[in-house]
């Protein structure tokens, strides 16, 4: 049974005054070397299932890999797991216990019951948020695609909150794709999270008010048109946007909105 943990999640607030999207380039990344399944690490358990000529019933352990990264086995004792994937644990087990001695064909089955070490945590308003292990080389693409992908109530974008740096990078959706020479690789312990979608409202002389989701960049024309236009009494010449404590008159249809602004549209005559 694979270990998977459900998170339960509350959207990060957004400032009023904040630009959509305030993207942090990611510092170059180092290739990582393909493996070939989860390297195991401490707090990990595996079960190690061994079989052996004569034995009326296989022996089963269910163990946590200790923080030296050693697992303690009947026969053997002490046996270094940190670092190893389970066939790579399985073969060196049974390898011991045929050069001890102990079995001349043992046969050994290692599973993970519990990734804790190596993982990825995935939240926010994707498919499936939860806690995914790195048994291969995975880029943020990758490892968002894994959790369901973003929902359409999402951002276009994913932070992602590394151990050890202290700034939150926002990375667009759009600049996921890529190979593995380019793209932006997950670490263990890495946290990625997908915000609830900013919105705007807007009232007044529209033909469909009401608050809207908006993408990063979007402009007031593209918002406008979102709430239908501007009615037959209304004016796109007299915008008036409520923006936190600031009020921004006969705004210009070409400028970005900004998350919670709100936006009203003047009747012709006033």
């Amino acid at each position: 049974m694979r270990f998977r943990a459900l998170i339960a999640v509350a959207a990060l607030p957004l400032l009023a005054n904040a630009p959509l999207q305030t993207a942090t380039p990611m510092a170059a990344v180092s290739p990582m070397q393909p493996s070939d399944g989860y390297e195991l690490g401490a707090n990990d358990e595996v079960e190690v299932t061994i079989y052996g000529p004569g034995q009326q019933q296989n022996q089963a352990v269910r163990t946590r890999i200790k923080e030296d990264g050693t697992i303690t086995l009947p026969f053997l004792g002490a046996v270094q797991a940190r670092d190893r994937t389970a066939r790579q644990l399985a073969e060196q087990i049974t390898g011991q216990l045929r050069s001890g001695g102990y079995f001349t064909k043992p046969s050994v089955n290692v599973d993970v019951t519990q990734y804790v070490s190596n993982v990825v945590t995935v939240f926010g308003q994707v498919g499936s948020p939860g806690i995914y292990p790195l048994d291969r080389l995975q880029t943020v693409g990758m490892a968002v695609a894994r959790a369901g992908g973003g929902r359409s109530d999402g951002a276009d974008y994913v932070i992602l909150r590394r151990r050890g740096d202290p700034v939150e990078h926002h990375i667009p959706f759009d600049s996921l794709t890529g190979d593995l020479s380019t793209a932006t690789t997950v670490q263990p312990g890495d946290t990625l999270y997908v915000p609830v979608a900013p919105v705007v409202f807007v009232y007044g002389q529209v033909n469909s008010p009401g608050s809207f989701t908006v993408r990063s960049g979007m402009t007031l024309r593209q918002v406008l048109a979102r709430a239908g236009g501007p009615t037959l009494a209304g004016s796109q010449n007299k915008i008036t946007i409520y923006r936190s404590d600031q009020k921004v008159k006969k705004a210009d249809l070409d400028a970005p909105v900004q998350p919670n602004d709100t936006i009203y549209i003047h009747e012709r005559f006033l």
